[in-house]
């Protein structure tokens, strides 16, 4: 089976009540859920409860527990507004009985309305980029031995200025990098705003990192973590099978936390989502010393 079709396999879930489904996570390095994969299944089971002519608008999720690898998850919708243009739902992913997810989804039928976006920054198409496999296998290496790059990533990424992981640099927080899906997938508007909603999380609070010359395996860091997470769909006419830009901005950094802001375009230049994402970004013992010290 190719790594895209298992991907998708692996975010299938199973309706158990009118409300209630199961899913199976991923096999992250870390040996928790990987975040993108929980807000993929998350939308899903909310989108099983609302009718075809509605669509996913935003979703607002808190990370509350790390999840655990090998066991199913369970995502509780709590139908709480069925509205003529709007819907809401509430989701809760559980393992052990305890919440480690929650998210908000708002759905929308769509109206016509006035029109403009921020354009994209003219930036390298992604042809004239190197695919990221070798950053990426660095840092998966780093972190398991054993785990295969194949397996972890159904999407070609290409930065327009990476960090260099053997040597690291300081690095202007405001970057971005281009993302596509390894193959074609089916025309399916729903299973494409699931799959944006999975790489949203990818690679994006690398961008608070980037001033500091940190990655988020460093050894200076002791705990790197999403805390919430943010994305308004502003379009479900684009294909993740199709080169996205994702324009990512490190906004701030302070008090062992972290925000990035970020903005998903079409090659032709459409926004086509915005993001926002508060993370935890813990230094080791040693390195709040030596930070202390220079201060």
């Amino acid at each position: 089976m190719s790594i895209v079709q298992n991907i998708i396999d692996s975010l299938a879930i199973e309706q158990l009540e009118k409300f209630l489904f199961r899913g199976h996570p991923n096999d992250w390095p870390s040996r928790h859920v990987f975040g993108g994969h929980v807000v993929a299944q998350a939308m899903a089971a909310a989108d099983m409860t609302v009718g075809p002519e509605q669509s996913i608008h935003s979703i607002h999720c808190y990370f509350m527990r790390p999840g655990i690898a090998g066991q199913p998850i369970l995502y509780d919708v709590d139908p709480i507004r069925d509205g003529r243009s709007f819907a809401t739902r509430r989701v809760r992913a559980v393992q052990n009985g305890e919440a480690i997810f929650a998210m908000t989804v708002s759905f929308h039928v769509g109206e016509e309305g006035v029109s403009h976006q921020i354009d994209m920054p003219d930036v390298p198409s992604p042809d004239a980029l190197v695919d990221g496999q070798e950053y990426f296998g660095h840092i998966v290496r780093n972190a398991d031995k054993k785990a295969d790059l194949q397996d972890l990533l159904p999407f070609e990424w290409r930065a327009i200025d990476p960090m260099d992981p053997e040597d690291l640099q300081p690095k202007s927080p405001v970057t971005g990098h281009w993302l596509r899906l390894r193959e074609k997938t089916i025309d399916d508007p729903a299973l494409h705003a699931r799959l944006l909603g999975y790489i949203s999380d990818f690679s994006f609070l690398s961008s608070i990192l980037r001033p500091h010359a940190l990655v988020p395996r460093s050894d200076a860091l002791k705990t790197v973590a999403s805390i919430d997470h943010t994305m308004w769909l502003h379009t479900s006419d684009f294909r993740v099978d199709d080169w996205i830009y994702y324009k990512t901005e490190g906004y701030w950094a302070g008090q062992g936390r972290g925000l990035a802001r970020g903005a998903l375009y079409t090659q032709e230049g459409r926004l086509i989502a915005s993001t926002a994402q508060e993370s935890l970004l813990r230094l080791t013992e040693e390195n709040k010393d030596a930070l202390s010290k220079k201060s």
